[in-house]
């Protein structure tokens, strides 16, 4: 269970404060004047689309993995709804004063990272190769040659943004030793970009589990696919916003891939790749479930966390 003081640390920011103020503002005004005025008619447009708006923000309750992603969408349908209603009352360059606005407070508060508690490791290219494959060296690439100053040292990989308080506080030597005990059996990866809202809403469900399986032989660990895109076509993940492939889960033992969420299509050999498949793909890699029950059971966490390690 959440506590409210974690909440707290989420969502009070500004993103989430001033664009729900800005959305619920003329809703909650208009209702008022028709609940006052008596003029609550379910035959007209207006009432029906408030009606539509309350039923999909009951069933966004049930359906979002996250607090992020549910504050995030009720935010969305309170603006799109608002954009709808001046329209109808006031015509189109009032709605599209109003669009002009939300355009503008997007661009100077856009929708914040998790900043909650996580075990999540941030990391580049040459510690993913070398934590998680299990190789060497990496392969010459694109993003190392022309981006060398982005891709850091093995040990300067970023930790967990989690942080306790100890009063018996252990050597440094101590610290940093722990800091670089990244070796580990089994890992998950996820695979993001930072202008995809998917991934940005889905990293509070990762990050929980991160803390919930904290086990020695299991870590989490996360990747920008635009700041190493050669990682992307390695793992075959496209970041054309219309692929739904991000984010993507990446089940890794001992350096080998052996599960992924959204689950990839294999067409056999010598197959065509129908419209029919094609679509069966397309709903496959948007309609997965993003709740943390569909990562522990496709991924058999508990199994894992039990596995005994010699």
């Amino acid at each position: 269970m959440t506590s409210f003081g974690e909440l707290r640390q989420r969502l009070l920011h500004p993103y989430y404060v001033l664009h729900l103020i800005y959305g619920v503002v003329y809703i909650i005004s208009r209702i008022n004047q028709l609940i006052k005025g008596l003029a609550i008619s379910f035959e007209d447009t207006e009432p029906k689309t408030f009606l539509i708006l309350f039923g999909m923000s009951i069933w966004k309750c049930f359906m979002a993995a996250t607090a992020e992603e549910l504050s995030s969408v009720l935010i969305l349908y309170t603006k799109f709804f608002t954009v709808c209603s001046l329209f109808w009352r006031f015509g189109f360059w009032y709605s599209c004063l109003y669009a002009i606005g939300w355009i503008v407070l997007s661009t100077i508060f856009p929708q914040p990272w998790y900043r909650g508690p996580t075990k999540i490791y941030e990391l580049n290219e040459a510690a993913f190769r070398d934590k998680v494959l299990h190789t060497a060296k990496s392969k010459p690439s694109s993003s190392s040659s022309t981006a060398s100053t982005s891709t850091l040292p093995i040990d300067e990989i970023k930790g967990p943004r989690i942080t306790e308080i100890d009063e018996h506080e252990e050597p440094k030597e101590k610290k940093e030793q722990k800091k670089l005990d990244l070796d580990a059996k089994y890992w998950i990866v996820m695979l993001y970009a930072n202008w995809s809202v998917a991934c940005l809403n889905f990293e509070a469900v990762l990050a929980k589990l991160s803390i919930q399986y904290d086990v020695p032989h299991l870590k989490f660990g996360q990747i920008d696919i635009d700041i190493y895109p050669d990682l992307a076509e390695e793992f075959g993940v496209s970041k054309d916003p219309a692929s739904f492939d991000l984010p993507t889960l990446l089940l890794f033992q001992q350096g080998k891939e052996i599960r992924r969420l959204p689950e990839l299509t294999i067409t056999k050999e010598g197959a065509n790749n129908t419209k029919t498949n094609a679509a069966k793909d397309t709903i496959t890699r948007l309609g997965w479930s993003k709740q943390p029950s569909t990562v522990i059971n496709t991924f058999q966490l508990e199994k894992i966390a039990n596995e005994k390690i010699n």
